[in-house]
Formats: structure tokens, C-alpha cells, sequence
């Protein structure tokens, strides 16, 4: 038995997904959209305007028809952002590498490519790859840690520990370019932390604050972090994995 043969299980969004059928209005006027026009859509609109902008009433306004209308291609909200991540995320862009090493680094700084062109991507529920894209990605990174001595189970924790790298260097990299800067960057602001924390004896942090170096990126971006970090975790990974 093939396993598309009985799809009632999977949620409808992820019937869509692979392309599965999914329910077919009996009633009604004729559809004048196509799925993959709404999917479209909702991803424009996050683009421009964030996750909020996923839904079912922004999307059928975007395309000038009404929100019931859209319940002909789509259930619910939850079942957007699945089409939508999915849309969004597309295909790995990695190729082979010439370790696991440099495939795992790869793979990661593709996939933060990604969150860089969707930054709502970040904003949604945290869920077990399960779509075609979301599974091609998982894939991509399995074949670059199958050149290193590693168990599946340490293969899948490896997969989650650097996907929930990515994922949070996203967040900070999203909010880093935000119009409104969460903490006061400027060398006055700073120094005058600084003199307050020495003053409540928080003397660790008062010393971080006179380095210099506590300052968000000059130019908007945590790059250097992020890849001092990626290198940093592939580097533990590596000496925990050697035999």
C-alpha cells in the first residue's frame, strides 16, 4: 500500500502541501483564484507588512474578493501560514561540500538567507518539519552530517540544535533592523548605564559597558555573531563527535 492512498490524517494544510487533495466545494459559484494565487499573496503581505498580515481577511482583500471566498482554497489561518512558510521557504540552495564541516556552515547561512528575505518566518509556531520544502532542508543537512561519525539520534539533535541557531540569529537580526533599536546604543546612553551599574555594584557588567564593545552593530546586522557563533557550535559539535 502506497502511503497517499489514505491522506484523512494529515491536517489540510499539509495535504496541500504535497499536493494531496484536499476538500472540493460542491456548491457555489466558480472559483476564480488558484491556491497557489492565495499562498502568493500571503506571502507579499508578510513581506511588506509582517505576520499579522497572514490572514484570511488581509489576504482577501489584497485580492480584491471577500474572506468567505477564500474558504474555498483555505480552512483556516493556521493552515495559511503552513502554505505560506512553505511558499517562502522554498528549496535548499546548498550544494555538496567537502565536509560535514563546511556543509553544516552552508546550509546554515543559506537557510538564514531565507529568514532574511521573510523575516515573519521567525514569528511563526515552531513546528517539526513536515511539508515538502521544510522536509528538502531537513534532508540537505542530514546529507552534509552523514560524512561525520554520528548516531541518528545525535544526527537529529545536531539538526535542531543548529536550525534553533539560525532561527534565533534571525529574531536578533530582524529586531537589529528594526526602525525602533531596543536598548540605547549611543556612547552617552552607554556611559551613563555604565555609571549607574557601578553605582549598584554590578560591577562585571559596568566594566562590559566601559569596554566599547557594548553597542549594537554599526552596520545593522549581527554577521560577525552570527558567524562566530555557527563556527564556535560546528567546533563543539566536532569535538564531541571525534572518536
Amino acid at each position: 500500500m502506497s502511503g497517499t492512498e489514505n491522506t484523512n490524517d494529515l491536517p489540510p494544510g499539509v495535504r496541500r502541501a504535497w499536493g494531496l487533495p484536499g476538500r472540493v466545494p460542491t456548491r457555489g459559484p466558480k472559483a476564480s483564484l488558484t491556491l497557489d494565487a492565495v499562498v502568493e499573496a500571503a506571502v507579499a503581505l508578510g513581506d511588506a507588512e509582517g505576520i499579522d498580515s497572514i490572514s484570511l481577511t488581509q489576504v482577501a482583500s489584497r485580492l480584491g474578493v471577500t474572506t468567505n471566498a477564500l474558504y474555498r482554497y483555505i480552512d483556516s489561518r493556521d493552515e495559511l501560514h503552513v502554505l505560506a512558510r512553505e511558499h517562502a521557504l522554498g528549496p535548499p540552495t546548498t550544494g555538496a561540500s567537502a565536509s560535514w564541516q563546511d556543509g553544516v556552515e552552508a546550509w546554515a547561512v543559506a537557510l538564514r538567507a531565507r529568514y532574511a528575505a521573510h523575516p515573519w518566518m521567525v514569528d511563526l509556531r515552531v513546528r517539526l518539519p513536515v511539508t515538502p520544502h521544510a522536509l528538502a532542508w531537513l534532508e540537505a543537512l542530514l546529507a552534509a552530517l552523514e560524512h561525520g561519525s554520528f548516531t541518528t539520534a545525535e544526527t537529529l539533535r545536531v539538526a535542531a540544535l543548529v536550525d534553533s541557531y539560525v532561527r534565533a540569529c534571525a529574531i536578533a537580526a530582524r529586531d537589529l533592523a528594526a526602525l525602533e533599536s531596543p536598548t540605547p546604543a549611543t556612547a552617552s546612553a552607554v556611559n551613563t548605564i555604565a555609571g549607574l551599574l557601578a553605582e549598584r555594584g554590578l560591577d562585571r557588567v559596568a566594566t562590559a559597558f566601559g569596554s566599547g564593545l557594548y553597542t549594537e552593530p554599526a552596520d545593522g546586522t549581527n554577521d560577525a555573531d552570527f558567524q562566530y557563533g555557527l563556527k564556535r557550535i560546528v567546533a563543539g559539535i566536532e569535538a564531541l563527535a571525534a572518536p
